[in-house]
């Protein structure tokens, strides 16, 4: 990343990934089908510890992004 926007980049990437995650939480609290489809479920509910591991792919993910980017996560 340019070294004189790099800082400003990650700060911005950091504020949508933080967004990514609160809006995941309110779909999860808020809608059980969609919650149960995004995690892979079958059955009516989800299980908490399958949206912890999504919400850890969705972190992970990002943070490789900004690792190839050259931003700090």
């Amino acid at each position: 990343a340019d070294p004189r926007v790099g800082g400003r980049l990650a700060l911005w990437a950091r504020r949508l990934m933080g967004e990514a995650l609160s809006q995941s939480q309110r779909v999860v609290a808020d809608r059980d089908a969609l919650s149960t489809m995004l995690v892979g479920g079958v059955a009516d509910g989800f299980d908490l510890a399958e949206v912890g591991k999504m919400f850890s792919r969705i972190t992970e993910a990002h943070t490789k992004r900004m690792a190839a980017l050259g931003l700090a996560a």
